[in-house]
């Protein structure tokens, strides 16, 4: 009876044993060891940019004549053209593209913490590997053509994605030329230790970074050409196919899935999402378009893990896992989600795996459905991704029906996820003895 008492099907014969090894992989550890110690970090320089967005936006929900209207009452009751071309609009435009560059920061920091791990894990030196990481992002910002606001909106999609792009080549390509015997210079003895150590890797320092150098500037004049990725997928692919619902499903559901393996799926997608979402949205805010699917209907349907973390909060027994959702719940509200993605986890946690892509699925679906039977209206105005939950259904729609269908996503999505939270109460019951039985020891 117990010898060959095992559950079948997908969850025990494919999910687990995959989940097994990835939490083995010794680089996705160190990308999710990086998440970890940077989270602080993570959400300061997210709140920073959302304040930034509600109170230094003089067109924004807060200061703009469509929201509060405060920009109004600061200038002596000027609007429309005058308060376009008043010193506080200037002076507040250039306070809100300061704080842009938030993103910028956090992709350098995530950088190089995750070069620092990468230079442990691949026998690297660390020092000589941070300095590798740091001349490619100084190469990247001295070939870049714009100004800051179009620096921070360049970095912005990509943060992660140029952030893992740059530290793990920096490290990987240093490391395997280090490690090349007839590539290290013979140094007197008579010099300082340091010294000896930091010459002898003067040839594979020089390469790696006239490697970067030449990279950074391919890529980017790439990258601002004709032939850049975003420009290939709409000339081969067409703004037809991104708008239908089989390709919107496909997209949330292959974004959520890095997430799962504890990559950031909104940056490792975004070439997509600059490629059809993004002008989908420019071209119904500016053109009166009918796109359903933009960038802001995407933003709006992060509300899910809002879902889990009130399940878990409801219907958990166990005061950890509640305590963790009350926690997070504040960021969540703010589609902060890295806090909970990695405290409870749901990075490469099997049981949660179904539940994390199906929720965000059926709400894509749902909300083509709302919108195309005229229910909900589009997704016409572009807000920052940390405007409030329900606030941002409501401002993006321009109408309270965008808040009452993130109101009906979430109600979806507490439905889906409490199963698989009652079960994973059952599952953890042993682990629950333990913490028992070695607190009464103590």
């Amino acid at each position: 009876m117990g010898e060959h008492n095992r559950r079948d099907g997908i969850l025990d014969d494919f999910i687990i044993p995959l989940a097994s090894r990835l939490l083995k992989n010794p680089y996705l550890r160190a990308i999710r060891e990086t998440f970890c110690t940077l989270m602080p970090v993570i959400v300061l320089l997210t709140l920073i940019d959302m304040i930034g967005c509600l109170l230094c936006d003089p067109a924004g929900p807060v200061l703009g004549d469509e929201g509060l209207g405060l920009g109004f009452f600061l200038t002596g009751g000027l609007h429309d053209e005058a308060y376009r071309e008043s010193d506080f609009y200037a002076v507040v435009s250039h306070i809100r593209s300061c704080l842009k560059i938030t993103v910028l920061i956090n992709s350098l920091l995530f950088s190089l913490v995750l070069t620092e791990k990468l230079a442990k894990l691949w026998q690297g030196e660390r020092t000589s590997s941070i300095v590798c990481t740091v001349s490619s992002y100084l190469f990247l910002l001295a070939g870049f053509d714009g100004d800051l606001n179009a620096l921070s909106l360049y970095f912005g999609g990509r943060s992660f994605f140029l952030a893992l792009l740059i530290a793990t080549a920096s490290v990987l390509v240093f490391s395997r030329l280090a490690h090349t015997a007839f590539l290290r210079l013979p140094v007197p003895q008579g010099m300082p230790r340091d010294m000896q150590k930091s010459m002898s890797l003067f040839l594979p320092l020089s390469m790696t970074i006239l490697a970067s150098l030449i990279v950074s500037f391919v890529w980017l004049a790439v990258d601002q050409s004709l032939h850049s990725l975003p420009s290939l997928l709409r000339e081969y692919c067409g703004a037809g196919t991104a708008q239908s619902p089989a390709a919107a499903i496909i997209y949330e559901c292959l974004r959520r899935t890095l997430w799962w393996l504890g990559l950031n799926g909104s940056s490792l997608t975004f070439f997509w999402n600059e490629a059809f979402y993004v002008p989908a949205q420019l071209a119904n805010e500016l053109e009166n378009s009918k796109y359903i699917f933009t960038i802001e209907f995407f933003d709006a349907n992060s509300i899910s893990l809002l879902g889990l973390a009130i399940s878990v909060w409801v219907f958990s027994y166990r005061e950890k896992l509640r305590q963790l959702s009350a926690y997070s719940l504040p960021c969540l509200l703010f589609s902060i989600n890295e806090p909970f993605l990695f405290a409870l986890p749901i990075v490469l946690n099997p049981l949660f795996l179904v539940p994390y892509l199906l929720a965000p699925m059926l709400n894509v679906y749902i909300g083509y459905l709302a919108i195309n039977c005229g229910i909900v209206p589009l997704f016409r105005y572009g807000l920052d991704a940390t405007v409030p939950v329900l606030l941002q259904g409501w401002l993006s729609t321009g109408d309270i029906m965008g808040a009452v269908l993130q109101l009906v996503w979430l109600s979806l999505d507490i439905v889906i996820y409490t199963p698989f939270v009652i079960i994973f109460n059952m599952l953890t019951r042993e682990e629950d003895a333990i913490e028992e039985a070695n607190a009464y020891e103590a």
